[in-house]
């Protein structure tokens, strides 16, 4: 009886870490870090204004093939609901046959070499990651390695 104790245990300790470690939360980024780094791939950035966001940056290519943008809501909770929004669409390329790995706060879905999307949240803020064509999913998948996403 003692062992079937020991070993209960054991199995709910190890849930628990497993659980703990899958809520990991992504990196936080800030604005600075943000321009850097798509700066130092090439990309063009421009600071932008829109109604709800504390800060809004975008950073693109020269043929729009690839576009990543940085928001900052003005709380947590707008963030979460911009992020369900971004969720919903996502949906509907995995029902066209894209491949998709999606969490509570991070999202990622590929068709090939022809179509990435990449969003993650922490926080009050959500970065958005689009790149069509295998040079540009190369550069994008860079930049979120190096923003620690």
């Amino acid at each position: 009886m003692k062992t079937v104790k020991k070993m209960a245990a054991i199995v709910l300790v190890g849930a628990m870490a497993l659980s703990i470690a899958a809520c990991k939360k992504s990196a936080k980024v800030s604005a600075d870090d943000f321009k850097k780094t798509c700066e130092e791939a090439g990309l063009t950035v421009e600071e932008g204004e829109e109604d709800g966001l504390k800060a809004s940056i975008s950073a693109k290519n020269e043929d729009g093939s690839l576009e990543i943008n940085f928001m900052q809501a003005e709380s947590t909770d707008d963030a979460k609901d911009g992020f369900e929004y971004f969720t919903s669409s996502v949906d509907t390329l995995e029902a066209m046959g894209a491949e998709v790995d999606k969490s509570s706060t991070k999202i990622e879905a590929s068709v090939g070499d022809q179509m990435y999307m990449y969003a993650v949240r922490s926080g009050d803020t959500i970065i958005t990651v689009s790149a069509a064509g295998a040079d540009q999913i190369s550069t994008a998948k860079d930049v979120v390695k190096k923003l620690g996403i």
